[in-house]
C-alpha cells in the first residue's frame, strides 16, 4: 500500500465508508477492535471541521472510547509538528487542571481506497463545549465566575510554558463534569520547538485579532482570543441577561463576533458592553476594543494580575479652567509667563511686555484721530481725513498681529482645524485601512500558498532526483547481478569441461592399455582383430562409438560403422551389428571401470579457470559497489539540495513574515488612532473653544488698551 503525501485527501464521506470495516481499514490493534458510533442511517458518525473529521469509536472488549481524527487536508510537516507538540505536553506538570488531552499520531493508519492516510488517536473527553455549557448554566453567576477563573488559570498554564493553542474558541474548550476545562484540537498549537516553522491555520475568525495574519505563529497568538473569551465569561457572570441578548442560538461566537470588534463604532452588540452599568464589564469591553487593533506582541497576557489591572488607555482630560495652555506659554518670555495668574478666569491671559512698535502704533493712531477734526475746522473734505485713520488702524492691526500671543493663537487654531478634519474623516480612513489590510491578507495568503507550492515543488524535485538515482543504481546493479549469474554458470561449465577432459584423459590412458587382440570378444578372432588393426582400431582407446545403417546387400539387418577416437568412421568387413555391439560392450565396460577409478584432483587448468572467474567476479562486485556508493552520494546531495532550498524558503518566509508583521503593526497603530477618533475629536473641539475664548482676551480693542495703558 502507498501512503499519499499529496494535497488530495479523502472527504468525510470517504472515511465513513472505510470506517464501516474497522478491522480492515485500521492498522492500530485497539482501533481494529473498536466500533464506530453510528447515525440513524447506520453510518459512522462524523464531527466535521475545516480540515478534518472526528469519529467516536468504542473498544468492543474494554469499552474504552476514542476520538479518531481523520484529516481531509494535507498539512506540511504534520508528523514532526505533532511529535514536537506531544514531546512538549509530556513535560508539563503541576497544571491548574487536567486540561491537556492525550493523543497519538499514527502515520499510514487508515486505508481508504488503495492508499493509507494518517490519523490522530485521541482520548475521548466527557464534557460539553463552552457555548453549550453557557446555554445551560448562564443563570448561575457563581458557577460562571468560577469558570472564568479556571479559564484564566488554564491560559496562565499555557503562557508559563511558552505554548499557544492557536485556535482558542468555544468549540475547542470543553467543560468537564467536574467543572474543569479540557482543551481540544492541537493542529495549530505553537510550542518552542516549532518556532520559525510557520502556522498552519489562523483560527476561528470570531475569536482572532483583526490584524492576525497567516504568518503569525508564536507564543502570543492566543492573547486577544483569551481576553475576548474572558470578557464574555465575566460579563455573563455579572449580568446573565447578556447571554440571551447578545448570543444567538447555535451562534459561532459567545457575545461578540468579528464584525463587532473590527467595527465597534457601528456594532450593535459592543455598545451594550461599553455602556454597561457595571464598571468591570465596561472596563473589560474597553480593553477588548483597544486590544483588537494592537500588535499581538503588545497585547498583555491574560493572567490573574492582568485581569485586575487598569489596562484601559487614559482618556485625555480637558484643560483646567484658567490654566495657561502650553501653546501660549511657549511663545512668551519666561518672565512674562511667570507673571501670569494660573488659576484665575479666562481674563488671566492678556498682553504682556509693551514694545516700541506698540507705543508707536498708538501715537500714530492718536495723531490720525486729530486729522479729521483739523479737516473740519479748515473746511477740508472730511473723507480725506479718514484715510490716515484707516492707515493707522491697519498699522495697529499689523502691530497686534505681530505679537507672539496672537501668532501662537493663529497657529494653534490652524493646527486644530487640520487635526479636526483628519479626526472627522474616520469613515474614509477606516475604509483605507481595511483595503490595506485586505491587500496585506491577500498578499500573505498568496505568499503562504506560493511558499507551500515551492516547498511541494522542492519535495517533488527531490523525489524525482531520488527516483532517478534509484533507477540508475538498479539498472547497474541488475546488469551486474545478471552478469554474476551468467559468470557463475560459465564458470561451472568450464570447470565441468575441464573435469571432463581430465577424466577422459585418464580413461583414454586406461583404455589404451587394453588391446583388442588381447580381449576375448565373442565372434572376433585373429582375422577380425587384424582387420580392425588395419583400420586403426588396436586398443579400446581407438574406438569412440558405433553407428548402424541399413545393409544394402540385404544379407544382414544392419551395417556397422565404427567411429574412431581420432575422427571419422570405418566399416570393417566381417564386423556386423552383433559383433560391433560386442566390441562396444567390451570397450564401454572398460571405460566405466576406468571412470570409477579416476582420482579427483585439481589440475592447473581448473585453478586458472577459478582465478579467471574470481577476477571477473571482483570486477563486477567493484562495479556494483561503485553504483551503490554513487547512489548514496547522489541521495545525500539531493537531501542537501532539498534542505538548502527549504532553509532558503524558510528564511524568505521569515523575512516576509517580519515585513508583514511590521505592516500589521502600522495598520494597528492607524486603527487605534481611528478607534480613538471620537475622543480625539471631542478634545480638539474643547481646545478650539478654549483657544477662541483666549482669542477674545487678545482682541483688537484689548490690544489698543494694552498699547495705551500697558494693561
Amino acid at each position: 500500500m502507498a501512503m499519499t503525501t499529496g494535497r488530495d485527501f479523502p472527504t468525510a464521506g470517504n472515511y465513513q465508508e472505510a470506517l464501516q470495516h474497522p478491522r480492515l481499514c485500521f492498522t492500530d490493534v485497539d482501533l481494529q477492535k473498536s466500533e464506530p458510533e453510528l447515525t440513524r442511517l447506520r453510518q459512522p458518525r462524523a464531527i466535521s471541521g475545516a480540515f478534518a473529521s472526528v469519529f467516536p469509536l468504542t473498544h468492543t472488549v474494554t469499552g474504552h472510547k476514542y476520538a479518531v481524527k481523520c484529516f481531509t487536508r494535507h498539512i506540511p510537516d504534520q508528523q514532526s509538528r505533532y511529535s514536537a507538540i506531544s514531546d512538549r505536553l509530556a513535560t508539563l506538570k503541576d497544571l491548574s487542571q487536567p486540561w491537556k488531552v492525550g493523543f497519538e499520531y499514527l502515520p499510514d493508519a487508515v486505508l481508504v481506497g488503495a492508499d493509507r492516510y494518517p490519523v490522530l488517536k485521541m482520548e475521548w473527553v466527557r464534557g460539553v463545549t463552552l457555548s453549550r455549557w453557557l446555554d445551560s448554566h448562564h443563570d448561575d453567576r457563581h458557577l460562571v465566575d468560577r469558570l472564568a477563573d479556571r479559564f484564566v488559570e488554564m491560559v496562565a498554564d499555557l503562557t508559563a510554558h511558552g505554548i499557544a493553542h492557536g485556535d482558542l474558541q468555544h468549540g475547542n474548550i470543553l467543560v468537564a463534569d467536574d467543572g474543569t476545562l479540557r482543551l481540544l484540537d492541537y493542529d495549530g498549537m505553537f510550542v518552542p520547538a516549532l518556532a520559525g516553522s510557520g502556522g498552519t491555520e489562523r483560527g476561528h475568525r470570531n475569536y482572532q485579532s483583526p490584524i492576525r495574519g497567516n504568518g503569525d505563529f508564536d507564543a502570543d497568538i492566543d492573547r486577544f482570543s483569551a481576553w475576548l473569551i474572558y470578557l464574555a465569561l465575566k460579563a455573563v457572570a455579572v449580568d446573565p441577561g447578556l447571554w440571551k441578548n447578545l448570543h444567538e442560538p447555535d451562534g459561532e461566537y459567545l457575545l461578540l463576533r468579528d464584525e463587532d470588534f473590527e467595527h465597534p463604532t457601528t456594532s450593535s452588540r459592543f455598545p451594550l458592553l461599553l455602556s454597561h452599568a457595571n464598571p468591570q464589564v465596561r472596563d473589560l469591553a474597553d480593553v477588548v476594543r483597544t486590544l483588537a487593533f494592537q500588535p499581538l506582541a503588545a497585547v498583555p497576557a491574560l493572567t490573574g494580575a492582568a485581569t485586575t489591572a487598569n489596562t484601559t488607555a487614559t482618556t485625555p482630560r480637558p484643560m483646567a479652567t484658567g490654566r495657561l495652555p502650553s501653546w501660549i506659554s511657549s511663545h512668551l518670555d519666561p518672565a512674562a509667563a511667570e507673571s501670569l495668574p494660573r488659576a484665575a478666569s479666562g481674563a488671566a491671559l492678556r498682553y504682556h511686555g509693551r514694545r516700541v512698535i506698540d507705543g508707536l502704533a498708538v501715537v500714530i493712531l492718536a495723531i490720525t484721530l486729530v486729522i479729521p477734526l483739523m479737516c473740519a475746522l479748515f473746511g477740508v473734505a472730511f473723507v480725506l481725513g479718514l484715510i490716515p485713520i484707516a492707515a493707522a488702524a491697519i498699522g495697529t492691526w499689523a502691530a497686534r498681529r505681530s505679537r507672539a500671543e496672537t501668532a501662537a493663537l493663529r497657529k494653534q487654531l490652524l493646527d486644530l482645524s487640520i487635526r479636526r478634519r483628519a479626526a472627522a474623516d474616520v469613515v474614509n480612513a477606516t475604509a483605507a485601512i481595511q483595503r490595506d489590510r485586505a491587500q496585506l491578507d491577500l498578499s500573505e495568503q498568496q505568499r503562504q500558498q506560493q511558499l507551500g507550492e515551492q516547498r511541494d515543488s522542492s519535495k517533488i524535485q527531490h523525489d524525482r532526483d531520488i527516483a532517478q538515482t534509484e533507477q540508475n543504481k538498479n539498472t547497474v546493479c541488475n546488469d551486474v547481478d545478471r552478469s554474476l549469474a551468467a559468470l557463475a554458470q560459465d564458470r561451472q561449465r568450464k570447470l565441468d569441461e575441464a573435469l571432463a577432459a581430465e577424466r577422459w584423459a585418464f580413461v583414454r590412458a586406461e583404455l589404451a592399455r587394453h588391446r583388442v587382440s588381447d580381449a576375448s570378444i565373442a565372434g572376433i578372432g585373429i582375422s577380425l582383430t587384424t582387420s580392425l588393426a588395419d583400420r586403426g582400431i588396436r586398443t579400446a582407446a581407438d574406438l569412440r562409438g558405433v553407428r548402424f545403417t541399413a545393409n544394402p546387400a540385404g544379407y544382414n539387418s544392419q551395417k556397422a560403422w565404427l567411429q574412431l577416437t581420432i575422427g571419422g568412421e570405418v566399416n570393417v568387413h566381417g564386423i556386423g551389428e552383433k559383433k560391433a555391439k560386442e566390441l562396444m560392450k567390451w570397450r564401454d565396460g572398460l571405460a566405466a571401470r576406468a571412470t570409477a577409478r579416476c582420482p579427483i584432483r585439481v589440475p592447473t587448468r581448473r585453478r586458472e579457470i577459478a582465478e579467471e572467474f574470481d577476477r571477473k567476479h571482483r570486477q563486477l562486485a567493484v562495479k556494483k559497489q561503485q553504483a551503490l556508493d554513487t547512489a548514496d552520494t547522489q541521495r545525500s546531495q539531493a537531501r542537501q539540495r532539498l534542505e538548502g532550498r527549504q532553509r532558503d524558503l524558510t528564511e524568505r518566509a521569515r523575512v516576509a513574515a517580519a515585513a508583514a508583521a511590521t505592516a500589521r503593526e502600522d495598520l494597528a497603530r492607524r486603527m487605534v488612532g481611528i478607534q480613538n477618533a471620537p475622543a480625539e475629536l471631542a478634545r480638539i473641539d474643547r481646545d478650539i473653544a478654549e483657544a477662541r475664548r483666549y482669542g477674545r482676551a487678545l482682541s483688537h480693542t484689548r490690544y489698543v488698551r494694552f498699547a495705551l495703558t500697558g494693561r
